[in-house]
């Protein structure tokens, strides 16, 4: 039991995190925002952040990362939903440290902790996948940059500002990642065939005839 809690806390605080790492990234980047010294111009490096935490691909990426670590495709639903929803729980409750909101909407935090149980499991069973040591692991591996492609393309996020920097550099660790899968799933096909041929039978030549001479 105890080992099963420390191999579960990493995922938790790393769930924590990303809450509370997109709640501060729009609290102090932000050119508007409660802790802003020059009003209409913001911290450059935390707008690029925020507008990546901010977007739904970050937070499905967490989950496939959950997936891709704990490997078991139990555990590794269970986690994801668990730090999901733990990060929706951290970012609302910073917001609200922050200033960033007068209280808790627990309309939202409703609504995101569901999106959470359905987005978490799917997510995290696509990268447990996706780490498996088969060649037919790409498949299920390419989620995670299908994902940040759909939403950096249909919905960028961020101010006029940073895009479309911030844009072209979602899909460009888009384009990396399924590169790196691909590459990946070719070395596993490569490796398998090769074993393959060293497990089968070597076939021997058939005896000559020997004719008797008289």
């Amino acid at each position: 039991m105890r080992h099963r809690v420390v191999a579960a806390a990493p995922f938790l605080v790393a769930g924590l995190a990303l809450g509370v790492a997109n709640s501060m990234s729009n609290a102090f980047g932000s050119a508007y925002g409660p802790f802003t010294t020059t009003p209409g111009q913001g911290v450059r490096w935390l707008e690029y952040v925020s507008s990546w935490l901010g977007t739904p691909w970050a937070w499905a990426l967490f989950a496939f990362g959950v997936g891709w670590f704990s490997r078991r495709l139990g555990p590794a639903a269970l986690l994801a939903t668990a730090g999901l929803v733990l990060a929706v729980l951290a970012y609302y409750l910073s917001d609200a440290v922050l200033g960033l909101n007068e209280r808790l909407s627990v309309v939202e935090i409703h609504f995101w902790s569901v999106i959470s149980l359905l987005v978490g499991p799917v997510m995290a069973v696509f990268g447990a996948l996706a780490h498996r040591p088969q060649a037919w692991s790409l498949a299920p591996g390419l989620a995670a940059p299908a994902v940040m492609a759909y939403f950096g393309l249909r919905f960028p996020s961020g101010n006029s500002q940073i895009q479309p920097w911030a844009q072209w550099a979602v899909l460009g660790a888009a384009a990396l990642l399924a590169l790196a899968l691909t590459v990946r799933a070719g070395r596993l096909g490569l490796s398998f065939g090769v074993a393959h041929r060293r497990l089968l039978p070597v076939r021997q030549a058939p005896p000559e005839d020997r004719h008797l001479g008289t």
